[in-house]
């Protein structure tokens, strides 16, 4: 009962953080979430636990994304006609990342650990690139999409990759979904992160279910049921966290701490990339 309780305030912290910085900076929870699990609960369900906590990460955005996509939606921020080719190829990108991160695990799962670590150095990276893009105002050559009906290069270029992300990681897809959108079709910066948002509702849930079959098909250690125990008690935080979080985005120094985020996220990343194979 004692280990439960800390387990349970554990999940509860780790949400409340991960909403509170979402909130806040406007990062996605699992980029905090599976990461905090990693290394605060360890591999107390079994050498394969991380994809244990890649579902109860991709769970909990189901929660986070549909208040906020309704909140777009009301706001008129999302465009309709770019969400089908997204959302289409972003479950096809999903399932593929979740078939593909299957084989990575018992004895292979740090590969996992170490694929994760360096994607948080790539998104420190690309956050960085967009810092210096915007600043620079070459962002400023391209204010509006003249394309919401080229499904196809929409889906390809956004969708798919965000799909493969999130069901190789366990992550939302946002990372990708809301730069992509502005960098390279032109989408003003609000439309693209309601777009996001109301992709990410149907990616979260396409990659729950996935990574559920894969976890229910070839990790007969865990319980699928575990996951959305976890998922359970990273949301009440999450939910929370995230109100919170965004009443502070106008009180404080959110540039200083976006660069302290991104300094944690190297750290973090830097641990991952030097997780060890299981001894014999």
């Amino acid at each position: 009962m004692e280990a439960s309780l800390i387990q349970v305030l554990t999940l509860l912290f780790i949400g409340a953080v991960a909403g509170t910085l979402g909130g806040l900076l406007g990062i996605g929870g699992g980029l905090v979430m599976i990461p905090a699990m990693t290394i605060l609960l360890g591999d107390r369900f079994g050498p394969n636990s991380f994809h244990l906590y890649k579902l109860a990460a991709i769970a909990t955005a189901i929660v986070l994304s549909i208040p906020a996509a309704l909140r777009h939606h009301r706001a008129g921020a999302i465009v309709p006609r770019m969400i089908p080719s997204m959302l289409a190829l972003a479950v096809l990108g999903s399932v593929a990342g979740v078939v593909g991160a299957a084989p990575l695990s018992d004895n292979y799962t740090f590969w996992l650990k170490r694929l994760f670590g360096g994607f948080l150095q790539c998104v420190v990276a690309w956050s960085l690139v967009q810092d210096w893009w915007r600043q620079s105002d070459k962002a400023g050559l391209r204010r509006s999409c003249p394309m919401p009906t080229r499904h196809g290069l929409i889906g390809t270029v956004v969708g798919l990759p965000a799909g493969v992300v999130s069901g190789l990681l366990g992550i939302g897809g946002g990372i990708w979904a809301v730069p992509a959108q502005t960098l390279f079709l032109g989408v003003r910066l609000q439309n693209a992160i309601a777009n996001s948002c109301g992709m990410i509702v149907g990616v979260a849930a396409a990659t729950s279910i996935s990574q559920s079959v894969a976890i229910a098909a070839h990790m007969p250690d865990l319980r699928v049921t575990d996951g959305w125990w976890l998922a359970l008690w990273l949301a009440p935080g999450a939910i929370l966290g995230g109100w919170g979080g965004a009443g502070l985005t106008h009180r404080l120094p959110t540039t200083g701490l976006r660069y302290a985020f991104y300094l944690l996220l190297v750290i973090v990343g830097i641990r991952l990339l030097g997780a060890a194979p299981p001894t014999a």
